[in-house]
Protein backbone atom coordinates (compact mmCIF):
# COMPACT_ATOMS: atom_id res chain seq x y z
CA UNK A 1 0.00 0.00 0.00
CA UNK A 2 1.55 3.78 -1.21
CA UNK A 3 1.87 5.40 1.94
CA UNK A 4 0.27 8.94 0.36
CA UNK A 5 -2.32 10.25 2.63
CA UNK A 6 0.20 9.83 6.21
CA UNK A 7 0.17 13.07 7.23
CA UNK A 8 -2.28 13.77 10.55
CA UNK A 9 -4.37 16.72 9.17
CA UNK A 10 -6.90 16.90 11.88
CA UNK A 11 -6.57 17.33 15.63
CA UNK A 12 -10.00 16.31 17.84
CA UNK A 13 -10.19 17.50 21.69
CA UNK A 14 -12.68 15.90 23.64
CA UNK A 15 -14.73 17.71 26.04
CA UNK A 16 -16.54 14.73 28.23
CA UNK A 17 -18.49 17.10 30.14
CA UNK A 18 -22.61 18.38 30.25
CA UNK A 19 -24.45 20.68 32.22
CA UNK A 20 -27.21 18.03 31.60
CA UNK A 21 -27.80 14.55 30.18
CA UNK A 22 -30.04 14.66 27.09
CA UNK A 23 -32.75 11.85 27.03
CA UNK A 24 -31.28 10.07 23.77
CA UNK A 25 -27.15 10.93 23.88
CA UNK A 26 -24.83 7.87 24.58
CA UNK A 27 -21.94 9.76 23.87
CA UNK A 28 -19.35 9.61 26.81
CA UNK A 29 -20.04 12.32 28.76
CA UNK A 30 -20.68 13.16 32.20
CA UNK A 31 -22.04 15.88 34.48
CA UNK A 32 -19.39 17.52 36.79
CA UNK A 33 -18.41 20.05 39.77
CA UNK A 34 -16.00 23.10 38.52
CA UNK A 35 -13.07 21.63 40.74
CA UNK A 36 -13.40 18.31 38.35
CA UNK A 37 -13.55 19.83 35.13
CA UNK A 38 -10.69 22.23 36.15
CA UNK A 39 -8.46 19.09 37.12
CA UNK A 40 -9.28 17.45 33.62
CA UNK A 41 -8.43 20.51 31.60
CA UNK A 42 -4.81 20.18 33.55
CA UNK A 43 -4.69 16.87 32.32
CA UNK A 44 -5.50 17.76 28.78
CA UNK A 45 -3.26 19.99 28.57
CA UNK A 46 -0.31 17.66 29.94
CA UNK A 47 -1.71 15.54 26.63
CA UNK A 48 -1.16 18.33 24.29
CA UNK A 49 2.48 18.89 25.13
CA UNK A 50 2.86 14.83 24.91
CA UNK A 51 1.43 15.51 21.67
CA UNK A 52 3.18 18.32 20.50
CA UNK A 53 5.04 16.58 17.81
CA UNK A 54 2.12 16.01 15.57
CA UNK A 55 0.20 18.77 14.87
CA UNK A 56 2.81 20.59 12.37
CA UNK A 57 0.71 19.91 9.37
CA UNK A 58 -2.91 20.09 11.06
CA UNK A 59 -5.55 21.54 8.62
CA UNK A 60 -8.09 21.72 11.24
CA UNK A 61 -9.33 21.90 14.51
CA UNK A 62 -12.62 20.37 15.96
CA UNK A 63 -13.19 20.86 20.16
CA UNK A 64 -16.08 18.23 20.82
CA UNK A 65 -17.81 16.06 23.07
CA UNK A 66 -20.03 16.20 25.19
CA UNK A 67 -20.68 20.18 25.85
CA UNK A 68 -17.25 22.19 25.58
CA UNK A 69 -19.19 25.37 26.41
CA UNK A 70 -19.81 23.54 29.44
CA UNK A 71 -16.77 25.00 30.78
CA UNK A 72 -16.03 27.60 32.97
CA UNK A 73 -14.62 30.23 30.29
CA UNK A 74 -11.18 30.83 32.09
CA UNK A 75 -10.88 27.05 32.31
CA UNK A 76 -11.53 27.13 28.37
CA UNK A 77 -9.70 29.98 27.81
CA UNK A 78 -6.47 27.71 29.57
CA UNK A 79 -7.11 25.00 27.43
CA UNK A 80 -7.48 27.22 24.13
CA UNK A 81 -4.29 29.03 25.04
CA UNK A 82 -2.17 26.16 25.37
CA UNK A 83 -3.50 24.51 22.31
CA UNK A 84 -3.06 27.42 20.25
CA UNK A 85 0.20 28.24 21.69
CA UNK A 86 1.54 24.71 19.89
CA UNK A 87 -0.37 25.25 16.53
CA UNK A 88 0.43 27.57 14.21
CA UNK A 89 -2.68 28.88 13.80
CA UNK A 90 -1.75 30.43 10.07
CA UNK A 91 -2.47 26.67 8.76
CA UNK A 92 -5.39 26.30 10.12
CA UNK A 93 -8.60 26.14 7.92
CA UNK A 94 -11.07 25.23 10.18
CA UNK A 95 -11.63 25.68 14.04
CA UNK A 96 -14.51 24.42 15.10
CA UNK A 97 -16.00 24.33 18.68
CA UNK A 98 -19.35 22.58 19.82
CA UNK A 99 -22.35 24.50 21.97
CA UNK A 100 -25.63 24.52 23.40
CA UNK A 101 -27.38 27.58 22.94
CA UNK A 102 -28.04 28.27 26.24
CA UNK A 103 -23.92 28.86 26.66
CA UNK A 104 -23.81 31.66 24.05
CA UNK A 105 -22.78 34.58 25.52
CA UNK A 106 -21.01 37.97 24.49
CA UNK A 107 -18.21 37.07 26.65
CA UNK A 108 -18.16 33.36 25.61
CA UNK A 109 -18.01 34.49 21.49
CA UNK A 110 -14.99 37.18 22.34
CA UNK A 111 -13.08 34.44 23.92
CA UNK A 112 -13.77 32.16 20.49
CA UNK A 113 -12.42 35.07 18.50
CA UNK A 114 -9.62 35.69 20.74
CA UNK A 115 -8.10 32.17 19.77
CA UNK A 116 -8.97 32.46 16.03
CA UNK A 117 -12.42 29.90 16.73
CA UNK A 118 -14.24 30.24 13.13
CA UNK A 119 -16.90 27.89 13.06
CA UNK A 120 -19.52 26.94 15.68
CA UNK A 121 -21.05 23.51 15.47
CA UNK A 122 -24.66 24.59 18.03
CA UNK A 123 -26.88 21.42 19.53
CA UNK A 124 -30.38 23.38 18.69
CA UNK A 125 -31.65 20.10 17.50
CA UNK A 126 -35.64 21.71 17.18
CA UNK A 127 -37.14 24.92 17.39
CA UNK A 128 -40.27 23.09 18.52
CA UNK A 129 -40.27 23.46 22.51
CA UNK A 130 -42.74 20.67 22.67
CA UNK A 131 -39.47 18.46 20.94
CA UNK A 132 -37.09 20.12 22.59
CA UNK A 133 -38.55 18.89 26.01
CA UNK A 134 -38.97 15.29 24.82
CA UNK A 135 -35.01 15.03 23.98
CA UNK A 136 -34.41 16.57 27.57
CA UNK A 137 -32.17 20.14 25.85
CA UNK A 138 -32.19 22.75 28.31
CA UNK A 139 -33.06 25.46 25.96
CA UNK A 140 -35.63 26.59 24.21
CA UNK A 141 -36.59 28.03 20.69
CA UNK A 142 -36.14 31.67 21.34
CA UNK A 143 -32.71 31.13 23.08
CA UNK A 144 -31.60 29.01 20.50
CA UNK A 145 -32.30 31.53 17.81
CA UNK A 146 -30.74 34.28 20.20
CA UNK A 147 -27.32 32.13 20.82
CA UNK A 148 -27.23 32.41 16.68
CA UNK A 149 -28.16 35.94 16.37
CA UNK A 150 -25.47 36.51 19.22
CA UNK A 151 -22.77 34.40 17.45
CA UNK A 152 -23.02 36.20 14.06
CA UNK A 153 -23.39 39.83 16.14
CA UNK A 154 -19.98 38.76 17.53
CA UNK A 155 -18.07 38.04 14.54
CA UNK A 156 -18.54 33.94 13.96
CA UNK A 157 -21.06 33.59 10.84
CA UNK A 158 -19.84 29.38 10.09
CA UNK A 159 -22.47 27.85 12.40
CA UNK A 160 -23.89 24.53 11.49
CA UNK A 161 -26.97 23.57 13.11
CA UNK A 162 -27.77 20.03 14.33
CA UNK A 163 -31.59 19.17 13.71
CA UNK A 164 -32.98 15.93 15.15
CA UNK A 165 -36.10 13.97 13.55
CA UNK A 166 -38.46 11.27 13.88
CA UNK A 167 -38.66 11.64 17.42
CA UNK A 168 -42.09 9.63 18.28
CA UNK A 169 -44.90 12.82 17.26
CA UNK A 170 -42.67 14.13 14.61
CA UNK A 171 -44.53 15.41 11.45
CA UNK A 172 -42.82 16.56 8.08
CA UNK A 173 -44.31 20.03 8.94
CA UNK A 174 -42.54 20.39 12.07
CA UNK A 175 -38.87 19.30 10.65
CA UNK A 176 -39.56 21.48 7.72
CA UNK A 177 -40.35 24.64 9.98
CA UNK A 178 -37.02 23.56 12.28
CA UNK A 179 -34.92 23.50 8.82
CA UNK A 180 -36.81 26.86 7.51
CA UNK A 181 -35.78 28.64 10.82
CA UNK A 182 -32.05 27.62 10.55
CA UNK A 183 -32.00 28.83 7.21
CA UNK A 184 -33.89 31.90 8.03
CA UNK A 185 -31.43 32.37 10.54
CA UNK A 186 -28.69 32.22 7.48
CA UNK A 187 -27.03 28.87 9.13
CA UNK A 188 -24.42 27.87 6.69
CA UNK A 189 -23.94 24.05 7.42
CA UNK A 190 -27.20 21.85 8.65
CA UNK A 191 -26.35 18.19 10.03
CA UNK A 192 -30.11 16.06 9.63
CA UNK A 193 -30.26 13.17 11.97
CA UNK A 194 -33.22 10.57 12.63
CA UNK A 195 -33.80 9.66 15.96
CA UNK A 196 -31.55 6.70 17.05
CA UNK A 197 -32.43 4.60 19.93
CA UNK A 198 -29.27 3.85 21.77
CA UNK A 199 -28.90 1.67 24.67
CA UNK A 200 -28.15 2.93 27.86
CA UNK A 201 -29.97 6.16 27.14
CA UNK A 202 -32.77 7.50 28.61
CA UNK A 203 -34.72 7.21 25.47
CA UNK A 204 -33.92 3.59 25.19
CA UNK A 205 -35.33 2.95 28.60
CA UNK A 206 -38.80 4.93 28.09
CA UNK A 207 -38.64 2.61 24.94
CA UNK A 208 -38.77 -0.35 26.91
CA UNK A 209 -41.42 0.28 29.39
CA UNK A 210 -43.95 0.98 26.43
CA UNK A 211 -43.86 4.95 27.28
CA UNK A 212 -44.01 5.72 23.16
CA UNK A 213 -43.69 4.14 20.05
CA UNK A 214 -40.64 4.12 17.50
CA UNK A 215 -41.26 6.52 14.36
CA UNK A 216 -42.65 4.59 11.27
CA UNK A 217 -39.68 3.93 8.90
CA UNK A 218 -41.68 4.44 5.89
CA UNK A 219 -42.54 8.40 7.36
CA UNK A 220 -39.17 8.64 8.41
CA UNK A 221 -37.65 8.14 4.67
CA UNK A 222 -40.32 10.69 3.33
CA UNK A 223 -39.29 13.11 5.75
CA UNK A 224 -35.85 12.35 4.76
CA UNK A 225 -36.57 13.15 1.12
CA UNK A 226 -38.24 15.95 1.74
CA UNK A 227 -36.11 17.25 3.74
CA UNK A 228 -33.16 16.69 0.63
CA UNK A 229 -35.21 18.74 -1.56
CA UNK A 230 -36.42 21.09 0.41
CA UNK A 231 -32.80 21.79 1.63
CA UNK A 232 -31.44 21.80 -2.35
CA UNK A 233 -34.47 24.17 -3.00
CA UNK A 234 -32.51 26.67 -0.88
CA UNK A 235 -29.10 26.17 -1.92
CA UNK A 236 -27.73 23.70 0.53
CA UNK A 237 -25.57 21.21 -1.24
CA UNK A 238 -26.18 17.34 0.21
CA UNK A 239 -22.55 16.16 0.28
CA UNK A 240 -23.09 13.71 3.06
CA UNK A 241 -25.27 11.05 4.12
CA UNK A 242 -26.62 12.84 6.58
CA UNK A 243 -25.34 16.70 6.26
CA UNK A 244 -25.91 19.94 3.88
CA UNK A 245 -23.69 23.20 3.39
CA UNK A 246 -24.17 26.24 1.57
CA UNK A 247 -21.28 26.33 -1.45
CA UNK A 248 -17.55 25.93 -0.04
CA UNK A 249 -19.38 25.56 4.11
CA UNK A 250 -19.04 21.74 4.02
CA UNK A 251 -16.83 20.62 6.77
CA UNK A 252 -13.60 20.67 6.61
CA UNK A 253 -12.74 18.61 9.44
CA UNK A 254 -14.89 15.75 9.22
CA UNK A 255 -14.30 15.25 5.44
CA UNK A 256 -10.78 14.44 6.87
CA UNK A 257 -12.63 11.41 8.93
CA UNK A 258 -14.83 10.70 5.54
CA UNK A 259 -11.76 10.40 3.13
CA UNK A 260 -10.11 8.33 5.55
CA UNK A 261 -6.74 10.28 6.30
CA UNK A 262 -5.34 10.68 9.64
CA UNK A 263 -6.31 12.21 12.02
CA UNK A 264 -4.95 12.75 16.08
CA UNK A 265 -7.20 13.37 19.54
CA UNK A 266 -7.10 14.36 22.56
CA UNK A 267 -8.92 14.26 26.19
CA UNK A 268 -10.11 10.71 27.89
CA UNK A 269 -12.20 8.54 25.42
CA UNK A 270 -10.98 10.34 21.76
CA UNK A 271 -10.30 8.42 19.40
CA UNK A 272 -7.53 8.85 16.09
CA UNK A 273 -5.87 6.94 13.33
CA UNK A 274 -2.31 7.66 12.97
CA UNK A 275 0.04 5.24 10.57
CA UNK A 276 -2.74 2.53 10.25
CA UNK A 277 -3.33 2.52 14.05
CA UNK A 278 -6.97 3.32 15.32
CA UNK A 279 -6.63 4.35 18.81
CA UNK A 280 -9.11 5.51 21.36
CA UNK A 281 -7.70 6.49 24.79
CA UNK A 282 -9.06 5.36 27.83
CA UNK A 283 -13.00 6.46 28.69
CA UNK A 284 -12.03 5.90 32.72
CA UNK A 285 -11.19 9.03 33.98
CA UNK A 286 -8.52 7.90 36.30
CA UNK A 287 -7.10 5.72 33.80
CA UNK A 288 -6.39 8.50 31.64
CA UNK A 289 -5.11 10.82 34.11
CA UNK A 290 -2.72 8.07 34.68
CA UNK A 291 -1.86 7.54 31.32
CA UNK A 292 -0.85 11.62 30.83
CA UNK A 293 1.25 11.81 34.35
CA UNK A 294 3.37 8.69 33.44
CA UNK A 295 4.10 10.02 29.73
CA UNK A 296 2.48 6.43 28.71
CA UNK A 297 -0.87 6.86 27.83
CA UNK A 298 -3.57 4.40 28.68
CA UNK A 299 -6.16 3.05 25.71
CA UNK A 300 -9.56 1.90 25.64
CA UNK A 301 -8.82 0.41 22.35
CA UNK A 302 -5.83 0.01 20.41
CA UNK A 303 -5.92 -1.28 16.61
CA UNK A 304 -3.49 -2.15 13.79
CA UNK A 305 -5.54 -2.22 11.16
CA UNK A 306 -4.39 -4.70 8.31
CA UNK A 307 -4.55 -3.80 4.44
CA UNK A 308 -7.84 -5.43 4.31
CA UNK A 309 -9.35 -3.28 7.31
CA UNK A 310 -7.97 0.16 5.89
CA UNK A 311 -9.48 -0.92 2.23
CA UNK A 312 -12.72 -1.59 3.77
CA UNK A 313 -12.88 1.84 5.83
CA UNK A 314 -11.82 3.14 2.96
CA UNK A 315 -15.06 2.43 0.56
CA UNK A 316 -17.42 2.60 3.18
CA UNK A 317 -16.24 6.10 4.65
CA UNK A 318 -16.34 7.06 1.11
CA UNK A 319 -19.64 5.77 0.17
CA UNK A 320 -20.93 8.31 2.67
CA UNK A 321 -20.23 10.76 0.48
CA UNK A 322 -22.82 12.00 -2.35
CA UNK A 323 -19.28 12.72 -4.42
CA UNK A 324 -18.88 8.77 -3.71
CA UNK A 325 -15.41 7.18 -3.43
CA UNK A 326 -12.26 8.14 -6.60
CA UNK A 327 -11.54 4.23 -7.95
CA UNK A 328 -8.53 5.83 -9.26
CA UNK A 329 -7.58 7.15 -5.93
CA UNK A 330 -8.26 3.86 -4.94
CA UNK A 331 -5.82 2.01 -6.98
CA UNK A 332 -3.57 4.39 -6.64
CA UNK A 333 -3.20 3.68 -3.14
CA UNK A 334 -3.96 0.40 -2.46
CA UNK A 335 -2.41 -0.72 -6.53
CA UNK A 336 -5.47 -2.99 -6.43
CA UNK A 337 -8.61 -2.02 -8.64
CA UNK A 338 -11.52 -2.12 -6.42
CA UNK A 339 -13.53 -4.82 -8.85
CA UNK A 340 -10.55 -7.38 -7.83
CA UNK A 341 -10.98 -7.03 -4.23
CA UNK A 342 -14.96 -6.40 -4.28
CA UNK A 343 -16.15 -8.67 -6.98
CA UNK A 344 -20.01 -8.44 -5.44
CA UNK A 345 -19.92 -4.25 -6.69
CA UNK A 346 -21.07 -5.46 -10.23
CA UNK A 347 -23.89 -7.26 -9.27
CA UNK A 348 -24.50 -3.96 -6.52
CA UNK A 349 -24.35 -1.86 -9.85
CA UNK A 350 -26.52 -3.89 -12.03
CA UNK A 351 -29.44 -4.03 -9.24
CA UNK A 352 -28.51 -0.15 -9.51
CA UNK A 353 -27.36 0.04 -5.65
CA UNK A 354 -24.54 1.70 -7.05
CA UNK A 355 -23.55 3.81 -9.70
CA UNK A 356 -20.17 5.00 -11.56
CA UNK A 357 -19.88 8.73 -12.53
CA UNK A 358 -18.61 10.30 -15.30
CA UNK A 359 -15.58 11.19 -13.07
CA UNK A 360 -15.10 7.84 -12.41
CA UNK A 361 -16.13 7.64 -8.50
CA UNK A 362 -18.18 4.98 -7.35
CA UNK A 363 -21.68 6.28 -5.50
CA UNK A 364 -25.01 5.16 -4.10
CA UNK A 365 -27.20 6.98 -6.07
CA UNK A 366 -29.57 9.10 -4.58
CA UNK A 367 -32.49 7.14 -4.94
CA UNK A 368 -30.87 4.66 -3.10
CA UNK A 369 -29.22 6.79 -0.28
CA UNK A 370 -31.98 6.13 2.07
CA UNK A 371 -31.22 2.30 2.20
CA UNK A 372 -27.28 3.14 2.33
CA UNK A 373 -26.98 1.13 5.58
CA UNK A 374 -27.89 -1.89 3.62
CA UNK A 375 -25.45 -1.41 0.61
CA UNK A 376 -22.52 -0.74 3.23
CA UNK A 377 -22.60 -4.32 4.66
CA UNK A 378 -21.75 -5.86 1.79
CA UNK A 379 -18.43 -4.32 2.84
CA UNK A 380 -18.49 -5.62 6.23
Amino acid sequence: MNNIDNKILALYVHIPFCNKICTYCDFFKMVAKTKYKTEYVEHLVKEIYLKVDSFSNLKTIYIGGGTPSALPLNILDYLLFHLTRNINIDKIDEFTIEANPIDITPDFVKLLVKYNINRVSLGVQSFNNEKLKFLGREHNKEQAINAINVLKSGGISNINVDIIYATPDDTYKIVKNDVLQAIKLKAKHLSTYSLILEEKTVLYHMYLNKKFKAFDEDKEFKIYTKLRKLLKRHGYNHYETSNYALKNYESKHNQVYWSNNHYIGLGAGASYYINNVRYTNAKNINDYYKGVNSGNLEYYEQTQLTETDIMQEEVILGLRLLKGLSLSHFKEKFGKDIFDVYPFISDLINKKFLKITRDNNLIIPKSKLYLSNFVLKYFI
